[in-house]
């Protein structure tokens, strides 16, 4: 009964436990061992393994940080039809981590996950993802159209972070 109590717990405060990353607590007679609760507590992923947004933008807008952030994955596809070559401007980085986990709020840095934003537009341009306060932008952040890249947000201070272009896919 006490196993499944703390089971529930962990799972409310680290979502990732529920989505199958069960951690491993050895027991020590009645109660659980405290060094391993604490690795497991230390070693959980604060974040939910996947997020899906989709933008109908047809013209250059700023995302918010619910669009990019708040899963170690995070998808976002841009459907909008374009008539030209848009930017998406990124959020600034205190809203972003204002709307991470608020397990990570107090301390974010370091915290990295990933971003992949699709351009599935039936308008022949890229959207280009553009900085905001913040922000450091390593590799290309141009997306076109039917084609995908990624990226890893990382949070390099409480006010600071950086988004690199790890690779780029067609869209099929």
């Amino acid at each position: 009964m006490r196993k499944t109590l703390l089971a529930r717990l962990l799972d409310l405060i680290f979502p990732a436990v529920g989505a199958g990353n069960t951690p491993q607590i050895a027991d020590n007679g009645s109660i659980p061992d405290q060094i391993s609760l604490v690795n497991a507590v230390l070693g959980m992923n604060p974040f939910q393994e996947t997020g899906f947004n989709v933008a109908t933008n047809t013209a250059a807008f700023t995302l918010t940080a619910q669009q990019i952030a708040g899963a170690a994955q995070n998808f976002l596809n841009l459907t909008g039809t374009l008539t030209a070559a848009a930017n998406a401007q990124l959020p600034t980085v205190a809203a972003l981590i204002a709307a991470l986990p608020q397990v990570v709020q107090g301390s974010p840095t370091g915290i990295s996950f990933q971003l992949r934003v699709i351009n599935s537009s039936s308008g022949a341009f890229a959207w280009t993802l553009t900085t905001n306060t913040g922000w450091t932008l390593n590799g290309t952040q141009s997306v076109a159209q039917n084609t995908w890249r990624d990226f890893i947000i990382t949070i390099t201070s409480a006010t600071t972070a950086t988004i690199q272009s790890v690779g780029t896919g067609t869209q099929s």
